[in-house]
This record gives structure tokens, C-alpha cells and sequence, in this order.
């Protein structure tokens, strides 16, 4: 039971660290043309920086359990001592920065809100599998998930836009979209590829063990969310030219299943870092 409540508090965790951090990045990149949309994105950077808060403490709590379920000095003093306590704190000093300057405007706010994405984001090249096998591999991870966030935080701008903007000024923003999106497409799936090298052994039973498994899920779901994508760009974005035409509706519903399969990556991975390991 622990361990289900674990999986749930670290599902919870990256959900609000990817939309937090990526609603920042992406309308940093985009806001010139997000028109009405940009009401949407403060309210959306504190209402996942706020899960992402919540979920960083619940997440030490539970590791706390785990360990004993005492707050001994013992217990307290391997908490500090593990990789989990510097991504807490990245995690819970990031949150915070967003939840405080998320409707601030001005270019030192922007700033700010960086800065805050940035410790969150940074949480994943300290913590996890990765970081535990080399420093590059942590680097590597922290890019990877820098580069899923921006993709769920532009996700969850073009959503609205699809229901707020009209014309031109939605087929603009796509346009803006998919040229940002080959450069961050190309940098997920390298930085997705060198982590599967650096953690799964390749010898003749390495796709049998329970981490590989979990692991090819997590591959196919996310190859599903980028073969939306294609055909999203391919076929959807020039039905947008047509501005009495269905590509609007058409297009909002291929995002929303798009985030559902999101959702489902999200949940291979918590399940992946709490009831398997690379390395065993």
C-alpha cells in the first residue's frame, strides 16, 4: 500500500514539475502570439507549481515512511543525506518562486519565473536513475525532461487557443509551435535514446526484467504522442487554413487525447522509479 501511495505522490510530482516549468518555457517562447490565451498562463503555472509543492513534501513524507516511519535522528539524517533531499528542495524553493511571481508582469518576473522552472526542472538531473549512474547521464536526463515539459506546457496553451483564437491568430501560433517543436522534438528523442544506453544493459534477458518492460511501455506510449504530433502537423495544421472548416475542433480533440497519453507516460514513469531499478 505504501508503495501505490508512492507511485500516486511521484505521478503527482512530475505532473505539476512538466506543466509548471513547461507552461513557463513555452509561453516564454510563444507569448507574442498567444493573444486572449495569455490569461490562461498564470493560473496555470500556480495551480501545477502549487501539486508540484505539495507533492515534493508528501513525496519526503512518504520516503520518511518508508525508511521507518520514524523522525528519528537517524531517519532524518539519511533523508538529508540521499539524492531525494537536494530535488526536494529544488522542487519545493522552484514551486514556490512560480506560485509567488506567476501573474507578475515585467521582464525581471519573467526572469524569475525562469529561474523557478529552472530549479524545478534541475530536480531530475540530481534524482533518480539516471544521476545514480554518472553525472551525464543526470545532465542528459534533466534535458530530456526539459524538453517533455516545454511540449506539455505548449500542449496546455494550445488547448484554449484552439477555443479562443479565430483565424490567422490561431493558425500563427501553431505555425510558432511546430517551428519550436522539431528543435525540441529532436532533443528529447537523442536525449531519450542515450538514457536508454546508459541504463539498460543489452545482454540476452535485459527486456525481460521488470524495468525493461515498464520501460518499452513508456517507449511506445511516447512514440504515440509524437506520431499525434506528425499527423497533427501534417494533416490538422493545414485544415486550419480553412477557417470555417473542422480542423479547429479536430485539432483540440487530438490534443486532448494527446495530453491523455501524456498522462499515461507520466504514470510509467512513477511506476518505473518505484517498483524498479536498472540495476537489479
Amino acid at each position: 500500500m505504501l508503495e501505490l501511495l508512492a507511485a500516486f505522490v511521484k505521478l503527482a510530482l512530475y505532473a505539476g514539475c512538466l506543466a509548471s516549468a513547461g507552461t513557463v518555457l513555452a509561453s516564454a517562447s510563444m507569448k507574442a502570439n498567444l493573444g486572449d490565451v495569455s490569461e490562461r498562463i498564470s493560473p496555470t503555472i500556480r495551480m501545477a507549481a502549487v501539486t508540484t509543492l505539495v507533492a515534493a513534501i508528501a513525496n519526503v513524507l512518504v520516503l520518511i515512511q518508508r525508511l521507518g516511519g520514524e523522525f528519528s535522528e537517524p531517519v532524518v539524517t539519511a533523508v538529508l543525506e540521499s539524492p531525494p533531499a537536494p530535488a526536494a528542495m529544488l522542487q519545493i524553493a522552484g514551486a514556490l518562486i512560480l506560485i509567488v511571481f506567476a501573474g507578475q508582469n515585467g521582464s525581471a518576473f519573467q526572469l524569475l519565473r525562469l529561474l523557478g522552472a529552472g530549479g524545478v526542472l534541475s530536480s531530475f538531473a540530481v534524482n533518480g536513475h539516471a544521476p545514480s549512474v554518472d553525472m551525464l547521464s543526470g545532465t542528459t536526463a534533466g534535458l530530456h525532461v526539459a524538453a517533455a515539459s516545454w511540449w506539455l506546457g505548449a500542449l496546455l496553451l494550445l488547448g484554449p487557443a484552439c477555443i479562443r483564437l479565430r483565424g490567422d491568430a490561431l493558425v500563427d501560433l501553431v505555425r510558432v509551435f511546430s517551428r519550436y517543436a522539431v528543435a525540441i522534438v529532436a532533443l528529447l528523442v537523442a536525449a531519450g535514446v542515450l538514457l536508454i544506453l546508459a541504463l539498460v544493459d543489452f545482454s540476452s534477458d535485459a527486456w525481460f526484467t521488470p524495468y525493461a518492460q515498464l520501460l518499452s511501455l513508456k517507449v511506445v506510449l511516447a512514440g504515440t504522442v509524437l506520431s499525434l504530433a506528425v499527423y497533427n502537423k501534417l494533416r490538422l495544421t493545414p485544415q486550419l487554413l480553412d477557417h470555417d472548416g473542422p480542423g479547429r475542433l479536430l485539432l483540440r480533440q487530438s490534443i486532448g487525447f494527446e495530453l491523455l497519453v501524456i498522462a499515461g507516460v507520466l504514470t510509467s514513469s512513477a511506476l518505473l522509479t518505484t517498483f524498479t531499478s536498472p540495476h537489479t
